[in-house]
């Protein structure tokens, strides 16, 4: 699974802790967390020791390097090894989807687990153990904005991630031929084009470009092509005083008044507002 950026631009999550769990902390709850339901969705990465999670219906060995998630809803049972006990830093945190519809904000309840392809950290590994290292000591220093601090060292860890899936990914040329896509969306937004010239400039045939997009992604490749053109209008909305009408045309829409009902969409904001803004 490649990370669903989609998803992650709406992503707005509220820390509650920032926890380790080691062996004096092992001692205390006799080597073993038991939930009859979770409450919390958690992001943990293990830097030391063996155990074992139980967790929506599967078991799992825990060793050095993993990452593993937990999230509200589900029995789950941790052990850890007596001989050698399980080390790991875990962000406990609630979250929200945000989503704008032109000027309105809308907020999203989640819907279980996120959508991470989590494993081992492999080459990333030194990366993620000090993002989390680093947020556990922000958390407990509390020092001024430290909830700011960790938020963002949360949102250094899901790049990490995703650096680790586009790795794992099975067909490598893949990401190479979204980007060439990419690249030719950026070359020739101005003209008229269609999913199938899209397909078509990467030797695919329409229905696997779109899904392949889409995984990559997060959108439709029209979707993406229309972020594209949106950002340019914005530039010439901002540092030209051309017409509308000639802004939609330099941006690849026929239509002005599709142009501006899209622009309101996308912003909130009529393109005139938006230049007078």
């Amino acid at each position: 699974m490649l990370i669903d950026y989609d998803f992650f631009n709406g992503f707005t999550p509220r820390i509650i802790e920032v926890a380790i769990r080691d062996k004096q902390v092992w001692e205390q709850l006799d080597y073993q967390i038991a939930r009859e339901r979770t409450g919390l969705h958690s992001l943990a990465y293990v830097y030391g020791g063996e155990g074992q999670l139980t967790f929506a219906g599967e078991d799992r060995s825990l060793g050095p390097g993993d990452l593993f998630q937990i999230w509200p809803g589900h029995p789950m049972r941790l052990t850890s090894s007596r001989s050698n006990p399980l080390h790991f830093y875990s962000f406990l945190f609630q979250y929200r989807i945000i989503q704008w519809d032109g000027g309105t904000m809308l907020s999203l309840e989640p819907a279980g687990r996120l959508p991470l392809q989590l494993g081992n950290g492999g080459p990333e590994k030194a990366a993620l153990e000090s993002s989390f290292r680093e947020a556990y000591e922000l958390w407990h220093e509390k020092n001024n904005g430290y909830e700011w601090h960790v938020k963002l060292q949360l949102l250094s860890v899901l790049r990490l991630i995703q650096r680790l899936g586009a790795n794992r990914e099975d067909h490598p040329d893949a990401a190479s031929a979204v980007q060439k896509a990419i690249q030719y969306m950026k070359q020739s937004f101005k003209e008229n084009l269609t999913r199938d010239q899209l397909a078509g400039s990467i030797s695919l045939s329409p229905g696997y470009f779109s899904v392949l997009f889409k995984a990559h992604t997060g959108v439709s490749p029209m979707r993406y092509l229309n972020k594209i053109r949106m950002d340019q209008s914005k530039l010439l909305l901002r540092n030209t005083n051309i017409p509308i009408k000639q802004v939609a045309e330099e941006c690849g829409f026929e239509d002005s008044f599709y142009f501006s009902r899209l622009f309101q969409k996308e912003t909130g904001m009529s393109p005139r507002q938006f230049r007078k803004s």
